[in-house]
């Protein structure tokens, strides 16, 4: 039964994977733009003021996508290591650091469930607004926490869920990307780095108004789900049929809302 059990887990994660690699192919491009979502200047900002790089000689980012975050940890430490699951998201980014003149960031192909590092690799393991797409969360921190070394840090940045709202904002989330597995509530991101040895130091929390056609536009949503999408939150706005997204006008266009945490632990 348990090797039965295993076979299943192991074929639904490789599915999983196909999904991952299959969207981000799609979407790389529009990670190479400068109006990114993932380019944001107030974003690195923000991080920087909750994830110090003090001291860090060494960093990993895991699910590094097309190592916007790299790049701007590259300018404080010796060494970043990039990895994530989809080529093509790795060949935009090792084109964008090398016409930036970027040279201390290796990026490599890897899953972030069996990282390919040995135990107390880096002084930093860091991942940014990625562990929802991620099929085993618990197992993948994990591997974030081994390939830490004692005394060095990690820090995640994600999108979080509020109980209540969680199974139709998902719902949501997975029909504008598909890759979108989960947000995890903030207790069960804690519990997961706290269980594999680490402790929570510093938190942070954000509510964020997202554009609607700018998140849409990020994933490549295909015309005729988006446009179900749009109704959808507009019935939602208009107090029709709850989404999970809690729709909102700003300056006259659609929104929804997220909420974004910031996580910081220390590997004992």
């Amino acid at each position: 039964m348990a090797d039965s059990a295993a076979t299943a887990a192991s074929a639904r994660e490789s599915d999983h994977s196909t999904t991952v690699r299959q969207e981000f192919a799609r979407q790389a491009p529009t990670f190479a733009q400068d109006d990114s979502f993932f380019a944001s200047e107030r974003l690195a900002r923000w991080i920087l003021r909750t994830v110090s790089l003090e001291g860090v000689e060494v960093a990993l980012e895991v699910a590094c996508g097309a190592s916007h975050f790299g790049e701007v940890m590259a300018a404080e430490v010796r060494q970043v290591v990039g990895l994530d699951l989809t080529p093509e998201m790795l060949a935009t980014g090792q084109q964008r650091l090398a016409g930036r003149g970027v040279g201390n960031v290796l990026l490599q192909t890897g899953d972030v469930a069996r990282l390919p590092f040995l135990d107390g690799s880096f002084d930093l393991v860091f991942c940014r607004f990625a562990v929802h797409h991620f099929d085993a969360p618990a197992q993948a921190i994990a591997e974030m926490v081994r390939t830490c070394r004692p005394g060095g840090r990690i820090a995640i940045v994600d999108m979080v869920s509020r109980p209540e709202l969680n199974e139709r904002f998902n719902t949501m989330e997975r029909r504008r990307d598909p890759s979108h597995t989960r947000a995890l509530a903030i207790e069960e991101l804690h519990g997961m780095l706290e269980g594999n040895g680490a402790v929570i130091e510093v938190t942070t929390d954000r509510e964020v108004p997202m554009n609607v056609e700018g998140w849409l536009a990020q994933s490549l949503t295909p015309a005729a789900e988006a446009d179900a999408i749009r109704a959808e939150l507009r019935v939602d706005l208009d107090g029709g049929t709850a989404t999970g997204m809690r729709p909102l006008l700003k300056d006259g266009e659609l929104h929804f809302l997220q909420d974004w945490h910031i996580a910081v632990a220390r590997k004992r």
